[in-house]
């Protein structure tokens, strides 16, 4: 398509689409920034109330033992939401400037971000950075306009497997004139649904849950098969997480239980005890992976677990 001359040779938008009554801008997430939130945790890992934990633990949680956690995390999201920031703003230029040359200032502005593979950008950390923009004060000092709609696709994370294959969210996210466009929400379910049956999948409606209390999982992690053979511990964890029997009890009630598997434990590792006896050991090392496990998962700090008496 041979587009009207632009003298200023402003970037544009990549689609048109409905019959020119939506200008769509395409994002890739790309840039891996884990290294950021590593370094901003590691000036805080001195401190009194970090907590001591074993392998990987979500660093909200970690913070959470912070007095001043939640504001550390919220400059740790402001800053590894850089690319999601640049992709707004460029988008909204993009989209104002394709509706001047076309003549067309009421299509609908819509963005969409994909993210591929950066385990970092998971969909709670991008939606709650492009709502943050969506609604921020604008100071006139630029001439773009605010987008309609901002449609998240996550190819780097899952909600868990269905049916074999990667529950992979779809978040669409609304401005200020989405209300303009009732057409708008059965347009969208159309194309949702094309884009899924292209990647050989299917929309489940999952309505309109908190991503706070959802549980996004890796892509890689989660359908990457198992190996032949696994180290013993491996095995464990994994069995855990498929069911995960200690998530009901209370923090106290999980390091107590910790500590207990731990008393059971350290006579077999001392010269003056039973020594090492298979049929007992095994089992409560078990059951103390498991403990590891759930510890992690609520980024407890071993620190309290009570000790052996």
């Amino acid at each position: 398509m041979v587009l009207p001359e632009d003298p200023e040779r402003r970037r544009k938008a990549d689609f048109l689409l409905a019959k020119r009554e939506v200008v769509l801008e395409l994002k890739t997430l790309a840039v891996d920034t884990s290294h950021k939130v590593e370094a901003a945790v590691d000036k805080h890992r001195e401190r009194d109330e970090f907590p001591l934990f074993f392998r990987t633990a979500d660093v909200r949680k970690v913070l959470s033992h912070l007095p001043d956690g939640e504001d550390i995390y919220r400059r740790i999201v402001n800053s590894i939401g850089r690319s999601v920031e640049e992709a707004v703003r460029s988008a909204e230029e993009q989209v104002t400037h394709t509706r001047h040359v076309l003549g067309i200032p009421n299509a609908i502005g819509m963005l969409v971000i994909l993210n591929e593979s950066v385990e970092i950008l998971d969909p709670v950390v991008v939606g709650h950075r492009v709502v943050q923009l969506m609604r921020r004060e604008r100071t006139g000092n630029s001439d773009a306009e605010m987008l309609d709609f901002v449609w998240l696709l996550f190819e780097s994370h899952a909600l868990g497997i269905v049916g074999g294959v990667p529950a992979m969210p779809s978040m669409l996210i609304r401005g200020e004139r989405a209300a303009r466009f009732p057409w708008f929400t059965a347009f969208h379910a159309d194309v949702a649904g094309r884009w899924a049956a292209l990647n050989n999948g299917v929309v489940v409606d999952g309505g309109s849950p908190d991503p706070k209390a959802m549980r996004f999982s890796g892509t890689r992690c989660i359908t990457s098969s198992l190996p032949t053979e696994s180290p013993r511990g491996e095995v464990w964890r994994r069995e855990y997480r498929a069911r995960p029997y200690l998530r009901h009890l209370g923090d106290d009630a999980v390091l107590a239980h910790g500590g207990t598997l731990m008393q059971r434990l350290m006579p077999h590792f001392m010269k003056e005890g039973p020594g090492y006896v298979a049929e007992v050991v095994m089992p409560l090392m078990e059951q103390f992976t498991h403990f590891q496990e759930e510890a992690s998962f609520r980024a407890l700090d071993l620190r309290k677990m009570p000790k052996p008496g």
